[in-house]
């Protein structure tokens, strides 16, 4: 197994390498170019990426508007997780800002690993609490934080992403229009 996914794993749940190395069949490979789709709205999505390498970002168009609801970056996981868990088509999209290198398992292998060992039921819920926690935070950030108190913390938490995504992109993602996220940016 990956090394990078072995320590994702293993912070979560206390596996052994036998076991890692058993649940490594049920990953795959995926190279992603630069501007294409780890997952197109209106499919299903049917798996997780564990991200190597590279940007991704996850939007929705709306009225002919794009807006950003996430950034993937190395170490962290790619997901419709609304799509993934109901099985219903995406509303959003997901795709490299970058050439990105992904690991993946599908949601039938995964599930399967949940039958068989606690531990992946573990996985499951821990990242369920933790994806729970980040929206949570996000919404009342951008329900309670000024456009500079917004735009400083993207810089402190996210400073990979602020060399691959454009500004609208950035914008979109923290709520305002590139104007503002301008004006924010010169006053720093």
């Amino acid at each position: 197994m990956d090394e990078d996914l072995k320590i994702f794993l293993q912070t979560i749940a206390p596996f052994d390498e036998v076991e890692l190395e058993k649940a490594a069949l049920h990953f795959n490979y995926q190279l992603i170019n630069k501007c294409n789709f780890f997952l197109k709205a209106g499919h299903y999505s049917d798996r997780i990426g564990f991200v190597r390498s590279g940007l991704l970002r996850s939007y929705f168009t709306a009225n002919n508007k794009e807006t950003t609801t996430f950034f993937a970056s190395p170490g962290t996981l790619a997901v419709d997780l609304h799509s993934f868990l109901q099985e219903i088509p995406s509303a959003e999209s997901i795709h490299a800002l970058e050439d990105t290198e992904v690991l993946y398992i599908k949601r039938n292998s995964l599930y399967c690993l949940y039958n068989e060992d606690w531990k992946w039921q573990q996985v499951g819920r821990v990242l369920m609490e933790t994806y729970f926690i980040a929206s949570e935070e996000r919404t009342l950030k951008l329900q309670n934080k000024t456009a500079r108190e917004l735009y400083q913390n993207f810089v402190e938490q996210h400073p990979a992403v602020l060399r691959s995504a454009s500004l609208s992109h950035i914008a979109s993602y923290l709520g305002m229009t590139p104007e503002t996220l301008s004006r924010v940016r010169k006053c720093k």
